[in-house]
């Protein structure tokens, strides 16, 4: 039996972040997430005027898409929800260099990553954003890959610690290949997998 498919997708979503050379592990984030806002690039236009007081079309360059999410960190760890792992990865691979051992400690480095987000909306969500939904369930899905977590700022301006998380995310990758895919189904099919990779569509 399929599940009716929503006036809307509100409330609740899955989030996976993954990191290149670490995607065995989709960390989840809705647990320590509040908002979302996207940004998305602009297939913009501009004209060339000609000296008969005509408008030739000039496609300007699709430009940059952006996720920013305001974040509750609890601790500095990706295992318990910390973006400062996620900021400032220790060495490269990502893996080689965290801290696992109380205290973590995470020091500024120069280290930049890319990444994988995946976003997830169903009338029965599964266990994380990567996961398939149930036979018969309307989803809706988001997913960025060679996304750079470019911004993370801290704050306690209302005396509850919370960050402002951005990643960006340029629409195509240097072959010409998107950067991202939006998908949906009615439940009368299931979606694909999400990808595995954080820099292809694997």
């Amino acid at each position: 039996m399929t599940t009716a498919v929503p006036d809307s997708w509100d409330e609740f979503c899955r989030i996976s972040i993954m990191r290149d050379g670490d995607e065995t592990n989709g960390y989840a984030f809705e647990g320590y997430t509040e908002d979302i806002s996207f940004e998305s690039g602009d297939k913009d236009i501009d004209v060339v005027v000609t000296t008969s007081g005509g408008r030739i079309v000039k496609p300007t360059p699709m430009g940059m898409e952006s996720i920013t999410l305001k974040v509750y960190p609890i601790k500095t760890n990706l295992s318990a929800g910390g973006f400062a792992q996620l900021f400032h990865p220790q060495a490269i691979p990502a893996t080689s260099g965290d801290d696992a051992t109380e205290p973590i400690v995470v020091t500024n480095t120069k280290e930049r990553i890319k990444h994988a987000v995946v976003l997830l909306w169903s009338t029965r969500l599964p266990a994380t954003a990567t996961a398939v939904p149930g036979e018969g369930e309307p989803a809706y899905r988001l997913q960025y890959i060679n996304a750079y977590m470019t911004s993370y700022k801290l704050d306690y301006s209302d005396k509850v610690l919370s960050a402002e998380v951005t990643f960006k995310i340029a629409p195509f990758n240097q072959a010409g290949t998107g950067n991202k895919r939006e998908e949906s189904t009615d439940g009368t099919t299931v979606l694909s997998a999400a990808t595995t990779s954080a820099t292809s569509w694997a």
